[in-house]
């Protein structure tokens, strides 16, 4: 087994669909099989068909990852699976109907050849792998161009996989003995022996610092650039992974000034870009997906995520903002208008007026049945009656303001005893007309690294800089927004609210409060008490303490164990 690279399965890892072409005309390629020394040479066409194989594999479709309706498919699946739904802010989808069997959170420990434990080793190490084989092939003292930009590219994404690694099977810094706890397998070389030991968060966290640091001298130096094609990496989305990487680590003076670099030729979107679907690319956003299927089609974020998804309109299972989190938009900030709630009254009067809709009908029970998936809109019988057939009207009519919104086909509602649309389910994201109602949300935009620097201010105690952040990003929020506090833990308070409002959805939501040291809560609907309540389904109700499942690690999977004789699993908690 010496020969085999990383962990069984993962020999797919340098399966790297590389495209071979010149000019505009290599994206339409069909793939190679693997990266060779031919393709990863000092010639652009080299270079980009080298960097396009490596960044596609963020929307690469994983077939034996396959689970049920969840269907490993590259970066924004992992950010829904992990960010959104195991997170307390998001209903996401059937991803919370798998919460209360395969997907629940306790199977990060206990299941070591489940699902959830494998799924993002998987992921990430296929990127390293190749990676690493991509760097193995060029001289360290390089000074042409296109293979210091492929240099750059490589490190950088080598370093986005790393991260995943670390948020999801390392401890929180504040768990990891100031760094010397170990994490994982370590490998930066391609072709080293299988048998390794772990590292340890230092070794880690010092590796990728240097990494990302090389990336962007590297980026800086060649004076070859992406263009417009934003699926690349660059110099600004190195800064801004390395502001996510030093937020892991508690290092907020790092943290802000990357965050605040990277963010200076991105300004926050307007509000009709915001409102505009997130399927399109505009000024805000630094990395985003290809804009076309690359073979994953339906397997794709829209059809399950986009709220006129393919699956969305067969299954009625949609994505919804919780009722805690919900319950802080003012009627004045345009990112509420996007979540079926109350102040959808507010927002359309005279549509709520037309079908006697009011705001307390949001929380009368007799209108919604919290005893199955979801909490639905829906009646006893097969056919909406009295209130439950005008609060299904008014979101039909309501949808329409949006694009290519809720189409008269969906399955939701009152049809079926498991199907409906929940409390604050989200039009957020929208499908384009495309026949899979394509929708790719960006990696990476501007207001990200906005409410990073603002976060890591108030940790370094620039509160003038945290106040700025806000005022920016809520310049573009809600014109009659004051900020409730300026100092301290409420400002503190402040920015993180801020940030699961202005990035729900987008795959923050658990990681962040796994690094926050902070407990989930998965809350049901109550009638009787509408201040504390939520709107997760009954079956997945429950309260996870900050030390849960090891800290909220996942355990390594068995499989690193099968090749590597090497690692000792005492020493991760195994």
């Amino acid at each position: 087994m010496k020969n085999r690279y990383i962990i069984g399965s993962l020999a797919v890892a340098l399966m790297t669909p590389a495209l071979v072409s010149c000019g505009d005309d290599f994206l339409s390629e069909e793939p190679q099989t693997s990266i060779s020394s031919v393709t990863v040479n000092s010639s652009e066409e080299g270079a980009n068909a080298a960097v396009t194989g490596l960044v596609r594999q963020m929307q690469r479709q994983f077939d034996d990852l396959k689970n049920g309706n969840l269907n490993a498919s590259g970066e924004t699946f992992f950010a829904n699976v992990y960010g959104e739904g195991l997170g307390p802010d998001n209903n996401a989808s059937e991803i919370t109907r798998y919460l209360a069997s395969g997907c629940k959170p306790a199977n990060f420990r206990y299941m070591n050849n489940g699902w959830w434990t494998v799924w993002m080793y998987n992921y990430a190490y296929s990127i390293i792998g190749s990676a690493n084989s991509i760097l193995s092939n060029i001289n360290d003292e390089t000074t042409n161009d296109n293979e210091l930009w492929l240099k750059a590219s490589a490190l950088t994404m080598r370093a986005h996989a790393y991260t995943r690694l670390m948020q999801v099977y390392a401890p929180r810094w504040i768990d990891s003995d100031n760094g010397n706890k170990y994490c994982i397998v370590f490998r930066i070389k391609s072709g080293e022996p299988n048998d390794k030991q772990f590292s340890t968060c230092n070794e880690v966290y010092d590796q990728l610092y240097n990494d990302l640091n090389e990336a962007i001298a590297c980026f800086e130096r060649s004076s070859k650039k992406r263009g417009d094609q934003l699926f690349f990496v660059d110099e600004n989305v190195a800064r801004g992974l390395l502001a996510r990487l030093a937020l892991l680590k508690d290092d907020y003076q790092t943290a802000q000034k990357m965050a605040h670099d990277a963010r200076q030729d991105y300004p926050i979107m307007s509000e009709k870009d915001y409102l505009s679907g997130f399927s399109t690319v505009n000024d805000e956003w630094m990395w985003a997906p290809a804009m076309d299927p690359l073979g994953v089609y339906y397997w794709g974020f829209g059809p399950h995520y986009a709220c006129n998804g393919h699956y969305v309109k067969s299954w009625g299972y949609s994505s919804s903002m919780e009722y805690s989190l919900y319950k802080h938009f003012k009627e004045t900030d345009v990112r509420s208008q996007l979540y079926f709630g109350p102040l959808c009254v507010k927002h359309a009067p005279e549509m709520a007026d037309k079908f006697g809709i009011t705001e307390e009908d949001f929380f009368d029970p007799s209108l919604y049945s919290n005893q199955t998936y979801l909490v639905s809109i829906t009646g006893s019988g097969s056919k909406p009656k009295g209130k439950n057939k005008a609060m299904w009207d008014f979101i039909k009519e309501y949808g329409k303001r949006f694009a290519s919104l809720r189409p008269e086909d969906i399955k939701g509602i009152y049809p079926t005893n498991s199907k409906g649309i929940a409390f604050g389910v989200h039009f957020k994201f929208q499908g384009l007309p495309d026949g899979y109602t394509s929708c790719w949300p960006p990696y990476m935009r501007g207001a990200e690294m906005l409410l990073i620097e603002a976060e890591a201010a108030c940790h370094n105690g620039d509160n003038a800089t945290a106040v700025n952040c806000l005022k920016e990003l809520m310049a573009k929020r809600d014109p009659n927004y004051t900020i409730p506090a300026t100092s301290g833990t409420a400002l503190l308070d402040e920015v993180k609210l801020q940030r699961r409002l202005e990035l729900w959805g987008e795959g923050f939501n658990w990681f962040d409060y796994k690094r926050w040291n902070e407990v989930i809560e998965f809350k049901t609907f109550d009638k009787n008490n509408i201040e504390n309540m939520g709107s997760f389904p009954p079956t997945v109700a429950a309260t996870y303490q900050p030390d849960f499942m090891n800290g909220w690690r996942a355990a390594i999977p068995q499989r690193e164990f099968t090749y590597n004789k090497t690692a000792d699993p005492s020493l991760v908690d195994q």
